[in-house]
């Protein structure tokens, strides 16, 4: 049985909640990421941005450079455990209808799980090369 932490991206870019939306799509192109865990002052997760809310935002014509993560991102922690199973996991992404788990062990974040990680492993199970 595979794990969450066996497939997650361990190596997590967390943002300020006080990040502009213009430099949130920065760190995403720059990071080659979809999504990053908001963090307050104190460092502790207070949501989540993506590359959906960005679009989402894009749409409104409203100023990149004055809106903030926190207010265009969902507030909503979803997260799971690195011993979570791979099943559960993507059971939890049905069910919230999200493309992003945060990975928490206790109050910290050690990983993030998208979508595209279960991409991975279907990928690699047809003996194909990845890129």
């Amino acid at each position: 049985m595979q794990l969450v932490s066996d497939i997650m991206t361990s190596t997590v870019r967390t943002l300020h909640r006080d990040t502009v939306v213009s430099d949130v799509e920065k760190e995403f192109l720059a990071n080659k990421i979809s999504g990053a865990p908001l963090v307050d002052d104190l460092g502790a997760v207070v949501g989540f941005v993506s590359k959906s809310d960005i679009s989402r935002f894009d749409s409104t014509g409203d100023d990149p450079f004055y809106a903030r993560a926190h207010e265009i991102a969902n507030p909503m922690v979803i997260a799971t455990e690195p011993s979570a199973s791979i099943a559960q996991a993507a059971q939890l992404m049905l069910h919230e209808h999200v493309h992003h788990l945060v990975v928490m062990d206790g109050q910290n974040i050690v990983g993030v799980l998208s979508a595209f990680d279960f991409v991975k492993v279907v990928a690699s199970a047809s003996g194909r090369p990845r890129r």
